[in-house]
């Protein structure tokens, strides 16, 4: 799968866990890059999803555009946001990475925007 970013800010943390590191724990780090790494190297968003891996949860945001969670540890979540039309996830083969948040609560607490 392609991997994409929500905006230029999160891409440059996102493409240096050097620099990721200086704002989350490496221990979110490593997990982080296994989870790019797993996203990488499924043919389609289907294929990841059976994986389970990451506990993924469907979420709606305000706009009502998809978005999914990932476990990277208790209560922090990677989100990420396939790009399909139709909720067809078998034929998803791009997703982008909003960022990482704590999203529990009434509010939500961005790690990297």
């Amino acid at each position: 799968m392609r991997i994409g970013y929500y905006n230029q800010k999160v891409e440059k943390i996102f493409l240096d866990f050097g620099k990721m590191g200086r704002k989350i724990p490496a221990e979110w780090v490593r997990k982080i890059k296994q989870h790019l790494d797993r996203l990488a190297a499924a043919e389609t968003f289907t294929d990841f999803l059976t994986l389970g891996l990451g506990k993924p949860e469907r979420l709606e945001d305000h706009h009502g555009q998809v978005q999914f969670s990932i476990h990277v540890s208790p209560n922090v979540r990677l989100i990420i946001i396939p790009e399909i039309e139709d909720e067809n996830y078998s034929e998803c083969r791009d997703v982008q990475i909003r960022g990482v948040c704590d999203y529990h609560g009434d509010k939500t607490n961005w790690y990297i925007p």
